[in-house]
């Protein structure tokens, strides 16, 4: 049989696109044919196929439904394309148009036809290549030119379609421009000429138009833009869209550094300095800089005392009678005096506010202190014992700890072992240093004299007080954990043994030789520092890799040694049989 002539035809559900009705929602694409501008034809591959033949190539033209012979009958009418991309019908040879004759050699005539059955792919691009990525959200500093790319492997694209902000979904015809500052969310897929439509993708772009601010704050001290050398400045960036990329400082017009924690200050010499800062979003947006001016006061207030009454000054000693006052005058250089308090004989302080009398005769030790705005302090000591004047001693020693022997810090934990030795120490610059003494775990009070060890393994509190020669005392509490254990040893063979092996009554586990061998060690405090290993008692060698190179009829025994990052130790010896 010669065909002179054939037609496919498709057949496939006509869906109706509301496209208004379901927001946000993909349109419904028919699955069609489709004839190229060259004339290639392409068919969506989920569609049935049916022959038919005629005697005219116009549309019109009478033709007759093929039927395929009994063989193929269960696979056509409907029939479908079995692969993508290329495909063939053929007849058996050609036949001259013009003689009706077989043209020599014989050729089949070849009909062709491309099945598609994948969708397009999609992709964006910004005409503004600077940008800020946060979790799945686009952030611009301007407006924007948003484009897509399509591809499509075999029928080509048809059409690409958009949704912006929850409507409807609409043919793409141009670039998109997005130039409000908000946030948009944009979903978008492309559809081919025989109807495979992409899966719709969405993006989230934000654009950002606005400047971060930078708020200024000074802790502890401030008075009036007066500030102390123990104040620092504190920046606080804020920024509700891109986020904060950093903020920069510059004093006194010097080099602009990243500010990441609250700026000391105390270095600066005392006198009026200017603070520059501001700073730059994720997006490029800059803020306006900001200047904060102040004066750095590093002076004490100065207190000058006087007696009003009877007085008389002989030797440079001053003395007076009972009836005499004490007067107390401070003056201070720039943020002025904010409180005095005086102590009488280590009595109790009492804000001073006028002159007192001195009511007791004999040794007389006044002390006074002094404050300004800016908590900068002044303590004076005045004696009115007609002796000279002597150091008023108010605080405790100073104290400190260290470890001997092994300690190792981790975080704010310090592990010990019951070798290391606590050594306590004490310092007193006035009265000077008298005695110590100590308690662990708040148990009884213990006599310092020398280094001591704990004893028990596990965590424990060590308090420990200094007192110097006019009993001030001071008092320390500190943490550690004392870890005597050694890591624990795991090993692994790579095969798993199925059988024993008695050697001199004993049962060992056996292993081919090709088998190899994993350690591996675990530490419940301060972590895992070495291991070696010795074969058969040769020479222990540092393991950091797998075990292998076994010999056959053999027994292996495996000293294993660990040691933690105190220096604590664990051994294993592992015995098995090559066979």
């Amino acid at each position: 049989m010669r065909l002179f002539k054939f037609t496919l035809i498709f057949t496939s559900q006509i869906l109706l696109v509301l496209a208004f009705g379901f927001s946000q929602e993909p349109l419904k694409h028919k699955k069609k044919i489709y004839r190229s501008e060259d004339g290639k034809l392409y068919a969506n591959k989920s569609l049935p196929v049916y022959f038919r033949i005629a005697t005219s190539g116009d549309d019109d033209a009478e033709s007759y439904l093929l039927m395929p012979n009994e063989d193929s009958k269960k696979y056509a009418n409907p029939m479908y394309l079995d692969t993508e991309g290329y495909n063939t019908f053929r007849s058996p040879s050609k036949v001259d148009t013009v003689t009706k004759q077989i043209v020599y050699p014989i050729y089949d005539v070849i009909f062709e036809i491309y099945s598609d059955s994948k969708a397009p792919v999609t992709k964006f691009n910004f005409d503004n290549k600077k940008y800020y990525k946060n979790d799945s959200v686009y952030f611009f500093g301007e407006k924007i030119i948003l484009n897509f790319t399509t591809y499509d492997e075999t029928s080509g694209i048809e059409d690409t379609y958009i949704s912006m902000d929850g409507q409807a979904f609409e043919k793409l015809t141009a670039s998109v421009e997005l130039n409000q500052e908000k946030l948009y969310s944009i979903k978008y897929y492309s559809v081919d000429h025989v109807g495979n439509a992409e899966v719709p993708k969405q993006i989230y772009i934000k654009l950002d138009l606005t400047k971060p601010t930078t708020k200024l704050t000074v802790e502890p001290d401030l008075y009036n833009d007066i500030i102390s050398p123990r104040s620092k400045i504190i920046l606080d960036p804020v920024d509700e869209n891109s986020k904060i990329n950093k903020t920069v400082f510059a004093i006194n017009g010097g080099t602009f550094y990243n500010y990441h924690k609250p700026v000391v200050i105390s270095g600066l010499s005392e006198g009026e300095h200017t603070f520059t800062y501001y700073s730059i979003d994720n997006v490029g947006n800059e803020e306006a800089q900001k200047e904060y001016t102040f004066y750095l006061d590093k002076t004490a207030p100065m207190i000058v005392d006087e007696l009003i009454g009877n007085t008389f000054i002989a030797n440079c000693k001053e003395y007076s009678s009972g009836r005499s006052k004490v007067k107390l005058t401070a003056m201070d250089n720039k943020a002025g005096v904010q409180q005095i308090m005086y102590s009488i004989n280590n009595g109790e302080f009492i804000e001073y506010d006028k002159p007192f009398y001195l009511s007791k005769s004999g040794k007389l030790k006044i002390q006074t202190f002094v404050t300004d705005n800016v908590n900068n302090q002044t303590i004076n000591t005045i004696l009115t014992n007609k002796s000279n004047i002597s150091y008023v001693d108010l605080s405790g020693p100073s104290l400190g700890h260290h470890f001997q022997g092994p300690n190792f810090i981790s975080r704010d934990t310090v592990y010990i072992t019951s070798n290391t030795k606590i050594k306590l120490a004490a310092k007193d610059d006035g009265a000077g240093y008298k005695r110590m003494e100590y308690s662990i775990d708040n148990a009884e009070i213990i006599e310092y004299n020398e280094a001591f060890v704990v004893n028990n393994e596990g965590m424990h509190s060590i308090t420990y007080t200094g007192y110097d020669n006019v009993d001030n005392s001071s008092t320390n509490t500190f943490i550690c954990v004392e870890d005597n254990t050694g890591p624990e040893i795991f090993f692994r063979f790579s095969i798993i043994s199925d059988k024993k092996k008695s050697v001199d009554g004993k049962d060992y586990d056996v292993y081919p030789s090709h088998v190899v061998l994993f350690l591996s060690s675990t530490d419940t405090s301060v972590g895992f520092d070495n291991m070696l290993y010795s074969v058969n008692g040769l020479p222990e060698k540092v393991y950091s890799s797998l075990i292998k190179g076994f010999i056959n009829d053999k027994l292996y025994s495996i000293k294993v040694t660990v040691e933690d990052k105190l220096g604590n130790k664990s051994e294993k010896t592992i015995e098995f049989y090559i066979e």
